[in-house]
């Protein structure tokens, strides 16, 4: 019963999260009232206020889930693959997929980053970034070792995998893309590979 009462609420938790995304991207943030949420999520008032405070705080936990549900299917994309090579191409696809099909979510993470009421989740980003980085910091040293990738100091392999992506990641988001997903994610995986990799072959 208590485990049932559990998935119950995480699941209202996340219908309202997914309304309030809704809401944002559809009126902005300032426009989005909490009462316009809750009748997108069909929550009560009580329900809603159960589990969020204030905007603010609910806003935040918006940012939260869109970076976690990125940086999950990121590790699940990353760690499926035993080959480097496929490994790179792999999660710069993952990334230009993830925000085609996760727009609002992408312009959210891009635009609200840095405002004031982030404060309240910060701990939770730390946490949540110093798994992902030890997870995908240990894939990456076990190329290295094998010189399938190359030495580099470690905020660069950041820059050379995602900048490109991130970069074209926006343009998607501005409007149409005169280049397909397949065509950019080919040529911005490639670009990664080539910068990345080391001196052993593929057997």
């Amino acid at each position: 019963m208590a485990r049932a009462r559990l998935n119950r609420s995480q699941a209202r938790r996340r219908q309202i999260i997914r309304a309030a995304l809704d809401c944002f991207g559809e009126y902005g943030y300032e426009q989005a009232g909490m009462a316009l949420i809750r009748k997108r999520s069909g929550a009560s008032t009580g329900s809603i206020y159960h589990h969020f405070k204030s905007k603010d705080q609910l806003a935040a936990a918006v940012y939260l889930e869109g970076i976690l549900d990125w940086q999950a299917g990121f590790l699940e994309e990353l760690e499926r693959h035993e080959d480097a090579e496929a490994g790179i191409f792999a999660i710069v696809r993952f990334h230009l997929d993830w925000v085609s099909r996760n727009p609002d979510w992408a312009r959210y993470l891009f635009q609200m980053r840095r405002l004031d009421f982030m404060s309240t989740v910060e701990k939770d980003i730390d946490r949540a970034n110093n798994r992902f980085f030890e997870r995908v910091g240990a894939w990456f040293r076990r190329h290295i070792e094998t010189g399938r990738l190359k030495i580099l100091p470690k905020e660069l392999y950041v820059s050379i995998l995602m900048g490109p992506s991130q970069d074209f990641a926006r343009h998607l988001l501005s409007g149409p893309s005169t280049t397909d997903l397949d065509t950019a994610a080919k040529a911005l995986g490639e670009a990664a590979w080539q910068s990345l990799k080391g001196k052993k072959k593929s057997r």
